[in-house]
């Protein structure tokens, strides 16, 4: 079984793309484009279900038109628009060497500001809205930017926050 640890989001199915089973993609990255993966998974009904890709192509600076196998008709393909798209982490190229980190993988780290100093440990993140939001386990909610961290070890996260906490 594929576990949540071995795969990263690329972006969703928005709609079916012509009449022969392709996708449209709407991506949240550019992994896929530097990756040279086999495989797209699909989260249906909450399992990651991998397709193998035939063929793809970028359409736009943010959606990808994907052809699946066994995806070969405009009904095929409709019944995945609106799933969540995933690839697997071992397929992202690192050219730096450097480890492949999520927003998700923060969960567990102890949050410190350099100005406030220890804030909480991450017990989880949401993703779902515009801004990425953290949920600490004093149950502070905090947005967190790619901006604001300025070193992340193997148990702390250290931030520079633009805001003062209460």
């Amino acid at each position: 079984m594929i576990s949540p640890d071995d795969i990263i989001s690329i972006g969703t199915i928005r709609r079916t793309h012509g009449k022969s089973g392709e996708l449209q993609c709407h991506t949240t990255n550019d992994l896929w484009e530097n990756a040279d993966a086999e495989f797209v998974l699909l989260n249906i009904n909450a399992i990651p279900v991998p397709f193998r890709v035939l063929d793809w192509r970028t359409k736009g600076a943010e959606d990808l038109i994907l052809q699946l196998k066994g995806i070969d008709s405009e009904l095929a393909a409709a019944r995945l628009v609106g799933c969540e798209a995933f690839m697997l982490r071992s397929d992202v190229s690192h050219e730096d060497g450097e480890t492949l980190m999520t927003w998700r993988d923060l969960v567990g780290r102890r949050l410190n500001d350099i100005e406030q100093g220890e804030l909480g440990i991450i017990r989880s993140v949401d993703e779902s809205t515009a801004n990425t939001l953290v949920e600490l386990d004093n149950g502070k909610l905090l947005p967190l930017h790619e901006d604001f961290i300025i070193d992340i070890s193997e148990y702390t996260l250290t931030v520079n926050l633009p805001f003062l906490l209460q």
